[in-house]
């Protein structure tokens, strides 16, 4: 298949799902990790009393809280697009815009949202409305502006007079406004946006955010610490130097005095003196933040990526998570039945769930080395390995985690177990390694391959398959004592095989890549996934039903022995490392970012686009990348309930 045919397919693939996501509101996943959510936070607003607020992200999400964000709740939404910006009007009503010319009001507090003809299909960055509450616009791609005069009801598309990417926009009434965008692009109207004005500013980076201070003075925000300052309403710009080189995001003014900023790495920036000069504060571990607002001088939000939202009650000096928030890349994720889990990941983390994954334990691994595989053969005995010659055995579920000394320092990214005493383990250069007891103790068998293997699978005591970079597929039928390459052409890096009886098997890699056995791995065929993106991991309930998970959120699903594969929507954009599998809706998810996702209901999938041309048999392979933790940024609780 071309590069061409498959990018097309991924595309198609993607407006299937947003097709589908919008004509059908109930969620079909359930976030389990982190949570309320785990994707980006893009916008924060309260209403007036400080208790009632919605947060909009990535994916179409929509939170709302009744108790000052230490509590939130789901809302449904109309639309799975992502959702950037967001206005308040009070605790009943509000408006949303976000990307697709998307624009979703409510006015009975969110129990309904309604998706209203914005007339545009850009995105749309922000959204602002004046004082009186019915007149707002709204911006976006190649320099979109629409307007509402009736609270975003109707909206109609303003003449921008550019083709930038618009990031902001604040309004000090109903006529004077302004608006920010790419290369310093600063758009400055004084008649509600019936025309609009560039003005020369000294910078050519990224403005992102923008407030009035009062009815002259603005603030603007941008990329490398930029931050400007006018005090005639938009059309001359001065520099305010910040004192930081991180990228600033969002501003947001309480009064003409009090402001605030918040952008990468944490940044807060604090000003008292309607933004002459900025007091600098940085939340612990240095989490981008996208969003931010107060209620008064002392009680605010910040929100950004990995769904984390910060509070404050102190005016912005100290900051603590209402939300679990960015997690480290969970890479592998094993349940012995409906009930019992556990996932592994980054920096040796261990995750244990008895009630099907709707609450998560930490478990102490003893280890910081990132965790690549875990598995069970019952409730008590199971094994995790990890990088640098990294095993871990447990014989009590997972309380307790002992660390196994083997004598290699390759990074291990495989194990499978039998029973509860033979078992394999495989990973970088050709590791193969075979216990007998249990995992006390390991010995190496010889691959004779240098190849990265990432996965291995014993069907009994004597057959079993390992897989890994450059199409490598090796197998055994005496246990082990010899390893034979099997050489089907494929040349793709293969990251996973599960197989469902001692005859059928299944393996996936890059770019789509899927093969199945009907003879124990004797033998490979390809099957057409009809998606380009890399499949990371792939789990089998049975013969004929199984998953596969990778890149950019996707789930696949086959009924008929992967015959045909079938888009699972509405997953997200997270990347997926891991899959376990027990028929119907008993489907879990894991990746980037610590996320768990779980099948709230076996709702239909989409049925991929199959190619006119033949399947081939068709890297390097894709690392998970580190996620920030913010283990050490504290959980606010409301006053009442804080301890002396």
């Amino acid at each position: 298949m071309s590069s061409f045919l498959l990018k097309f397919n991924v595309l198609l693939l993607l407006l299937l799902c947003a097709t589908a996501a919008s004509a059908q509101p109930r969620r079909a996943w359930v976030w389990q990790n982190p949570v309320p959510q785990g994707g980006a936070i893009y916008a924060i607003r309260f209403a007036s009393d400080g208790a009632h607020g919605w947060a909009v992200g990535a994916d179409g999400a929509i939170l709302h809280t009744v108790s000052g964000g230490f509590n939130w709740e789901w809302q449904a939404s109309p639309s799975r697009t992502a959702l950037y910006g967001l206005f308040v009007r009070d605790r009943r009503s509000a408006v949303i815009v976000g990307a697709r010319g998307v624009v979703l009001v409510t006015d009975d507090g969110g129990n309904r949202w309604k998706q209203v003809r914005s007339g545009v299909s850009d995105h749309l960055y922000a959204v602002a409305f004046a004082p009186d509450g019915r007149h707002g616009w709204a911006v976006g791609t190649y320099g979109c502006i629409i307007a509402t005069s009736d609270g975003g009801r109707s909206w109609h598309r303003q003449a921008s007079g550019v083709n930038a990417r618009l990031w902001n926009v604040a309004f000090a009434d109903e006529k004077r406004g302004v608006v920010v965008g790419d290369r310093g692009l600063v758009l400055v109207t004084e008649d509600g946006g019936s025309t609009w004005s560039p003005r020369s500013v000294e910078t050519a980076v990224a403005l992102t955010g923008v407030a009035f201070v009062g009815k002259q003075k603005v603030i603007a925000c941008g990329a490398s610490g930029t931050i400007l300052r006018s005090s005639d309403g938009g059309k001359t710009w001065q520099k305010v130097e910040s004192y930081v080189k991180a990228g600033l995001v969002s501003v947001f003014f309480r009064d003409e005095r009090r402001g605030w900023i918040v952008g990468d790495d944490g940044i807060v920036l604090s000003t008292g003196n309607g933004g002459e000069w900025w007091l600098p504060v940085s939340v612990k571990t240095e989490p981008r933040l996208l969003t931010v607002y107060f209620s008064d001088d002392r009680t605010g939000w910040a929100a950004g990526d990995g769904g984390l939202i910060l509070r404050t009650d102190d005016g912005g000096i100290e900051w603590r998570r209402l939300t679990d928030g960015v997690r480290d890349d969970l890479t592998d994720i094993f349940f012995i039945d409906d009930a019992r889990g556990w996932a592994v990941g980054a920096r040796g983390k261990i995750l244990f769930t008895d009630s099907g994954g709707r609450s998560w334990t930490v478990r102490p691994s003893g280890t910081n080395a990132r965790l690549n595989a875990v598995h069970f053969v019952n409730e008590r005995r199971g094994w995790a390995v990890g990088d640098k010659g990294t095993v871990l055995r447990t014989a009590d579920g997972g309380l307790i985690w002992q660390k196994v000394l083997v004598e290699t320092d390759q990074d291990l990214l495989g194990v499978h177990f039998i029973d509860e005493n033979r078992g394999w383990i495989v990973g970088a250069r050709g590791t193969i390694m075979h216990s007998s007891d249990g995992g006390a103790t390991w010995r190496f068998q010889r691959s004779n391959t240098l190849a990265w293997l990432e996965a291995v699978w014993f069907v009994d005591e004597k057959t079993g398959v390992a897989v890994g970079s450059g199409g490598a597929i090796l197998r055994t039928t005496d246990g082990g004592a010899t390893w034979n390459f099997l050489d089907l052409k494929a040349r793709e890096w293969l990251y996973a095989v599960a197989f469902a009886d001692a005859r059928r098997g299944y393996i996936v890699g890059a770019r789509g890549l899927i093969l199945r056995t009907d003879d124990g791995g004797a033998t490979w065929r390809d099957l057409e996934s009809g998606v380009g993106v890399n499949l990371f991991a792939i789990a089998v309930a049975d013969r004929d039903h199984a998953s596969a998970v990778g890149d950019q959120g996707f789930v696949l699903q086959t009924r008929d022995g992967g015959v045909t594969w079938r888009l699972v929507p509405n997953v997200g954009s997270a990347r997926l490392y891991a899959v376990a599998f027990r028929g119907d809706a008993k489907l879990w998810v894991a990746g980037s970012n610590g996320s768990i996702l779980k099948r709230a209901d076996a709702l239909e999938t989409i049925k991929i686009p199959r190619p006119k041309l033949p399947p081939v048999l068709r890297g390097a392979k894709s690392e998970p990348a580190d996620a920030l933790s913010i283990d050490d940024i504290p959980r606010a609780v409301p006053s009442d309930a804080r301890k002396p």
